[in-house]
């Protein structure tokens, strides 16, 4: 684990930072090239023009793609040449779209496959499917009372939580997910929000008054000390507004007493995380830091 989490490193934050796929999922090698192909990639890299944002020159060249906002172009990144990317894709092949799934004892939410994002470790980057569940919506987003439906079917008194988190960004469907989290509620059940913390940028207005009294939790993915780091690996639409948009939102989030937390992803590295570490402390907002999940 440890040599993996090394090559993420350098995936995010050494030559190839904001760069395609260096190998695999999470840019966890280099497919067995010798030192001196990395080390002429690694030059080429650096003599290409970009921006502060990681990527693009203003001339349109070298900009980074963003999976996020083509849900359906991802699913459907070919990885062999015959087509075949290993059940990845998201033909309609009679599965149920999956909106309402459980793991680790919470009932998750899977509002929307629509994301602002295309970060750089997402585990939808590689996979149609996660622990068994297939979060690509491919029959329309669901309406509350669908989510409700399926969660009626269910003992929610057996789970800790009710998450919203799946395979897209849950503040583009705010009218649904304060429906739910209402809902959840009314049967006692606890609810987090899982965020890229840029609600605010999506729904151009403040989120946070919508959401005290129906989250419980608001858990803002940071992963990275600063904005062009940032944009490097989570390639925000909104480029490098994204990230003071982040922490201003969290912030505000504290200020407005719901309850909230900074949380990044292990596999930045340790000077990564310690960064991130001064940051939170610095804006008074908690930090947890989790386990990179390179496969299901």
């Amino acid at each position: 684990m440890g040599n993996n989490n090394n090559n993420k490193r350098r995936k995010f934050y050494g030559n190839n930072a904001g760069a395609a796929g260096n190998g695999g999922f999470g840019g966890a090698s280099n497919g067995g090239k010798s030192a001196q192909q990395n080390a002429q990639n690694g030059q080429r890299q650096q003599n290409k023009p970009q921006n502060a944002a990681g990527g693009g020159n203003g001339a349109g060249k070298n900009k980074p793609k963003n999976r996020g906002m083509n849900p359906a172009n991802n699913a459907n990144k070919n990885r062999n040449a015959n087509g075949n990317n290993g059940g990845k894709n998201r033909a309609d092949d009679g599965r149920k779209d999956t909106y309402v799934y459980e793991l680790d004892g919470n009932v998750y939410i899977n509002l929307t496959n629509k994301c602002s994002n295309g970060c750089e470790f997402c585990v939808r980057n590689e996979r149609a499917s996660y622990y068994g569940n297939y979060l690509w919506i491919r029959h329309g987003d669901p309406t509350a009372e669908k989510v409700i439906a399926e969660l009626e079917k269910k003992d929610v008194s057996a789970y800790k939580e009710l998450v919203f988190c799946g395979f897209g960004e849950p503040t583009y469907k705010m009218g649904e997910m304060t429906a739910v989290a209402e809902y959840a509620h009314s049967r006692g059940l606890k609810t987090r929000l899982n965020t890229n913390g840029q609600g605010n940028l999506i729904n151009k207005r403040d989120i946070v008054p919508e959401l005290k009294g129906k989250i419980d939790l608001v858990n803002v993915s940071l992963n990275a000390p600063d904005a062009e780091s940032y944009q490097k690996i989570c390639h925000s639409q909104y480029r490098l507004d994204a990230f003071p948009a982040l922490v201003e939102f969290a912030k505000s989030c504290v200020k407005n007493g719901v309850a909230c937390r900074f949380s990044v992803v292990d596999c930045i590295g340790a000077e990564a995380v310690e960064s991130c570490r001064r940051l939170a402390e610095s804006e008074g907002v908690p930090l947890y830091v989790r386990k990179y999940i390179a496969d299901s």
